[in-house]
């Protein structure tokens, strides 16, 4: 991947993770572990977490993946509850030990990644897209409590939802990616940025406190996690990164990346989606300040993870594109 001070690249990039395991090994452990009759695994994509084959067992075709955090696929499970129309969630059937790690087996879905799609693809997707960011937006989270991000319980840690914004300047030993800070102080420009970006939110913290809902957010909504058929989104899955939270953060995610992603009119999408919010008579109330949020901790948070992989170009890129975003509203 090629990139300079003028431009971003032409993806995000994405560590490559999940259990080191062959094809012949997860047929094994399928075999013995799951089903006898599981048979043509094929390995159909690896994540920053976890590593996917596709199989069959009988008449069903599913998938497994393999990683080291179970409670990422334990979200998975959970997430499905919150499957609707409009929301297509594959059923996640198992979850155990494997390897030196975790597997899941879920249900399969087909399709082409969303952030994939050539523009007349995008296109004739945008209602099936609107369609998952409301019904996202209009979940049934009333068994739940909590802002940021939930557990296998359903419930979330923080009481406020800037109290999770502004959890991204925590760099504690429980967190996956512990030691980014040290690595960001090297980059001093970027470092420079994010201090500026960490400042901005915290004034903003009481005025989102009075105005921002409370919803599902799955704040990951490219990377392979949203395939698409003829028919329009045909699953939505790997929910590890998702939140309670505002809403407007899933629309903020397509507009934080849509440079990355020159093919997809995130400004139709924008449009139809506020379409479909004055057809149902909705109206989100102090937008601007929401959406710059939303950038902010999308680019706080990016910094982080790409300091911690060491990716620099990737890490400036995303410094520009905050600070565009947040001065440009």
């Amino acid at each position: 991947m090629q990139s300079n001070e003028s431009a971003v690249p032409s993806t995000p990039v994405r560590k490559e993770g999940g259990l080191d395991i062959s094809s012949e090994q997860a047929q094994d452990f399928l075999r013995e572990h799951f089903h006898p009759d599981s048979f043509a695994v094929e390995e159909i994509g690896a994540g920053a977490w976890s590593r996917c084959f596709g199989f069959r067992c009988g008449d069903e075709e599913l998938v497994v993946r393999f990683g080291q955090y179970m409670d990422d696929f334990q979200k998975d499970q959970r997430a499905y509850l919150y499957a609707a129309s409009g929301l297509p969630i594959p059923e996640v059937k198992a979850i155990g030990r494997a390897f030196d790690g975790y597997y899941a087996i879920s249900t399969r879905c087909y399709g082409d990644p969303l952030e994939q799609l050539d523009a007349g693809h995008w296109r004739t997707t945008l209602p099936s897209t609107v369609a998952a960011l409301e019904a996202l937006r209009t979940t049934d989270l009333s068994a739940t409590v909590g802002f940021g991000g939930w557990g296998a319980d359903g419930s979330a840690p923080h009481t406020k939802w800037s109290a999770h914004l502004l959890s991204t300047l925590d760099d504690t030993p429980d967190r996956r990616t512990h030691g980014w800070r040290t690595l960001l102080a090297t980059a001093t420009q970027d470092n420079a940025t994010f201090v500026w970006g960490c400042e901005r939110l915290a004034q903003m913290a009481d005025a989102l406190d009075r105005c921002a809902p409370r919803c599902l957010i799955h704040a990951d909504l490219m990377n392979r996690n949203v395939l698409v058929d003829e028919r329009g989104i045909s699953g939505v899955f790997d929910w590890g990164c998702s939140l309670y939270g505002d809403h407007l953060y899933d629309l903020a995610w397509f507009e934080f990346w849509a440079p990355w992603h020159p093919e997809i009119d995130v400004p139709a999408l924008r449009s139809a989606l506020e379409d479909r919010w004055r057809t149902v008579g909705y109206t989100p109330q102090n937008l601007a300040l929401r959406l710059q949020a939303c950038y902010l901790h999308i680019g706080l948070d990016h910094l982080a993870y790409n300091a911690w992989l060491r990716d620099w170009p990737t890490l400036s890129a995303t410094a520009r594109q905050m600070r565009s975003l947040v001065e440009n509203i």
